[in-house]
């Protein structure tokens, strides 16, 4: 289709072609003011495999590797979230096995750790990071099967202030991008119309008028 064929069809069918860009930009963003609003804390850790008689080895270090590899399951898991849950409700904190899972996420930094906790309350956010740092601690190396010896877990960063996980700017993005899928929909929609009402014509293209 010609660059002149397809400004004379938004130019006949302008109110058609926005409306469904209209629609799904304002519901995507209407929507998305109306969720309670969710936070998020960070902490980042330094993690590695404990020393044996405080002699580092190649062995160490590779065990690390293989633990960081394996937290994002481990974290994810109901057996973690099992363990947090009773440390959360000692600092008065109900949350929920699922919520647990679903709000502890980790972003590896070679061998330190980004530790972020997801809840409804920057409180509940802050208490979700604490108890699963005070868990890899205390049982930590128990998800491998080795009861004999405890994670080595430094905090480099404590958790600091909680910020809400989703910012308005990227709620505008998200509409946007919707409006973008909307203005391919209503040029579609442009095209069946134009083909439509021309139906049986030899050159369909011809009724789009100036």
């Amino acid at each position: 289709m010609e660059p002149v064929t397809l400004l004379r069809l938004a130019r006949r069918y302008w109110l058609l072609i926005l409306l469904p860009a209209v629609i799904a930009g304002g519901l995507s963003l209407w929507f998305d003011l109306q969720r309670p609003p969710r936070y998020v804390a960070t902490a980042r850790l330094l993690v590695t495999y404990p020393v044996v008689n405080g002699v580092d080895t190649a062995d160490t270090w590779q065990m690390t590797d293989y633990l960081i590899d394996d937290l994002p399951q481990v974290l994810s898991s109901a057996a973690f979230a099992a363990r947090v849950e009773p440390l959360l409700a000692a600092r008065g904190v109900a949350l929920s096995q699922a919520d647990i899972q679903q709000g502890v996420r980790i972003t590896p930094l070679h061998r330190a750790i980004d530790l972020s906790g997801e809840a409804a309350s920057p409180a509940a956010a802050r208490a979700l990071v604490e108890a699963t740092i005070d868990t890899l601690r205390r049982d930590g190396l128990t998800f491998w099967g080795r009861a004999d010896a405890q994670l080595s877990v430094v905090v480099l960063d404590e958790a600091g202030e909680p910020r809400v996980a989703r910012s308005l700017r990227a709620m505008l993005f998200d509409a946007a991008l919707r409006a973008a899928l909307g203005l391919v929909a209503g040029f579609a929609l442009a095209v069946g119309a134009t083909l439509f009402s021309a139906a049986g014509k030899e050159r369909p293209w011809k009724s789009v008028t100036m």
